[in-house]
């Protein structure tokens, strides 16, 4: 069921490109762009890691090349010192390498003169979230007492950030069926294999919030790739194994970037990891039950024993205060559409969800089920919205923390250390020496030579 936004010769063009687009392990299940390819992609890779990166590398080649053109324009005088960071970097599991490798080659096989290779697509998937550092979310996630049968957990999370590049306004909602683990569903946008905002097929979604604002790349796992991780690699262990396991995970790595980890396994058995620069995700804060009956989990960029509200969360626990069930559409309307993608998930069993997202840029929204996602040839209802025209989600001041296109925006308080969303207005973000000597990333070589290149893109 294709969307009914999609034009007549647009609806043409996908017929004519599935064919090919099957043969490459990759299903275009829904599309939504404009004449600048800015708007929405609902796609599914399957097979091999290899198979999954190469698929998504050649549906979205085009789209690729972009990102990397538009990075260049900006960042290209700092390209060695970036690849030089990101090679510092260890990357984990090991599948997630031969999606870079795949990912290359898909792109080639259709841009063939495409300079860039692994470790460059590496930089481009860590860029705003390791290498440059002032994003800010806010997440809240609620059971028991919130919801009623089937609903079992709902999950939101809101990402406030800049527009980091034009063509991350090509939201991509990418899921992935590999042949030798869990099934997950990624928000991001084309190139991505690191983990920002997702859900795995056991219904918990993982994300990362800034704090402490500093990073350490020396043999450190980026932050996206560390979230990556501990969403895909579970495997099929119990669920209420899983926040032990992901701990234990966690505590053997050093994350290159201090951040909170949202971890928010269904039904109350997640938690929320706060992670040290260059230094492991030891501390755990779980639901309390002082705290909302223990049924919610909610996350700032603010620190909390759990035990009262974080600083730019009051939004949230007013929503809970007021009682009564909740549902998927209020969880999401409470969070407002100024962030850069927001992702809701209603949580009903193992596969057994609804996803609710919207992107930046775009009054519509994506509403789809677990199982329209992973059966070939289904696709969702093309949804409408009020284009984000109205006041749900104000946080306390008034207005959202998206950071306008800036990617700067308030900071949840005055009180030293505790993170904040980005940097006050009007003042120079303070990794600033870090955006200029590690955000880096993006090249000195190509300038001329993909520059005149034709941007063929695939539907």
């Amino acid at each position: 069921m294709r969307s009914n936004l999609l034009s007549s010769s647009a609806a043409m063009l996908v017929a004519l490109f599935a064919l090919p687009v099957q043969a490459q392990n990759v299903e275009i299940i829904d599309q939504r762009l404009d004449a600048d390819r800015h708007g929405y992609s609902v796609i599914r890779v399957w097979g091999s890691h290899y198979e999954m990166g190469y698929g998504m590398g050649h549906a979205l080649a085009g789209d690729i090349v972009q990102i990397w053109d538009e990075m260049m324009d900006e960042y290209a005088q700092y390209y060695a010192q970036g690849r030089a960071l990101t090679e510092m970097t260890r990357w984990i599991p090991e599948g997630i390498e031969d999606e870079l490798e795949g990912l290359v080659d898909g792109v080639r096989a259709v841009v063939p003169e495409a300079d860039f290779d692994a470790t460059d697509l590496k930089m481009a998937n860590i860029v705003a979230s390791d290498l440059a550092y002032y994003n800010g979310c806010r997440s809240h996630s609620c059971w028991g007492q919130f919801v009623a049968a089937p609903v079992k957990t709902l999950s939101t999370r809101r990402l406030d950030f800049g527009t980091p590049f034009p063509m991350a306004l090509h939201h991509v909602m990418c899921a992935w069926d590999p042949d030798d683990g869990v099934r997950w569903v990624n928000m991001s946008w084309p190139g991505m294999v690191t983990v920002v905002s997702a859900v795995n097929a056991h219904g918990t979604q993982v994300s990362t919030h800034d704090y402490g604002m500093a990073s350490i790349f020396q043999d450190a796992v980026p932050r996206v790739v560390a979230t990556r991780h501990v969403l895909s690699a579970v495997g099929d262990r119990p669920v209420d194994e899983h926040l032990n396991w992901a701990q234990q995970e966690l505590d053997g790595m050093d994350v290159a970037t201090s951040s909170f980890l949202n971890y928010f396994v269904p039904e109350g058995l997640g938690g929320v990891f706060t992670c040290a620069r260059g230094g492991s995700c030891g501390a755990l804060r779980t639901p309390q039950t002082d705290y909302f009956g223990g049924d919610v989990l909610m996350t700032t960029n603010s620190q909390t024993d759990g035990h009262s509200t974080p600083s730019g969360g009051s939004f949230m626990a007013d929503y809970y205060e007021a009682g009564g069930i909740k549902d998927l559409q209020g969880h999401f309307d409470l969070m407002g559409t100024g962030g850069l993608h927001l992702l809701s998930v209603e949580y009903r069993g193992v596969e057994d969800m609804t996803l609710l997202a919207h992107g930046r840029g775009r009054s519509d929204f994506i509403r789809i089920d677990w199982d329209e996602l992973f059966t070939p040839d289904v696709g969702p209802d093309g949804g409408q919205t009020d284009a984000g025209q109205d006041d749900a989600g104000q946080d306390d001041a008034g207005q959202t923390d998206a950071g306008q296109d800036a990617g700067i925006g308030p900071a949840d308080s005055d009180e030293p250390g505790n993170g904040g969303c980005g940097c006050a207005q009007g003042q120079a973000p303070p990794a600033a020496a870090l955006i200029l000597i590690a955000m880096l990333a993006f090249a000195l070589r190509r300038r001329s030579q993909v520059r005149n290149h034709d941007k063929r893109r695939e539907p």
